[in-house]
């Protein structure tokens, strides 16, 4: 599952919330409505790509920072840190903005707005 399901589940059950390593590692946090969007705008143009279309919302949080988001909302809940695993990126950020050039696509930075309302 995605951290945020992740995150959700354990608040629904009580659970503290895992974070993986030092909670130092960044992910572009991509709303799925943004990722439909990009991927019907992909699918219906005659716009041809070299390499493949680089999806996210252009903008990386920490865990960590992520964690603090969900407290914001969620006072009440705790986290616990679990050793690092192999594969864990350190960051992933959407750097190349040919989506947002040759496709007219417009992600926006959702994740505050997303967990605030949930």
């Amino acid at each position: 599952a995605a951290v945020i399901g992740i995150c959700r589940r354990q608040i629904r059950d009580g659970e503290k919330i895992t974070i993986i390593g030092d909670g130092e590692q960044r992910r572009d946090f991509t709303h799925v409505v943004d990722i439909v969007d990009a991927l019907h705008k992909v699918g219906f143009s005659n716009e041809k790509h070299e390499d493949a279309w680089e999806l996210g919302c252009g903008v990386n949080y920490s865990i960590n920072e992520m964690f603090q988001m969900f407290k914001e909302k969620f006072p009440h809940i705790e986290s616990v840190y679990l050793p690092d695993q192999p594969g864990n990126y350190r960051k992933t950020l959407r750097e190349n903005d040919d989506t947002l050039e040759r496709l007219e696509w417009k992600p926006e930075d959702r994740l505050n707005t997303y967990i605030q309302s949930l």
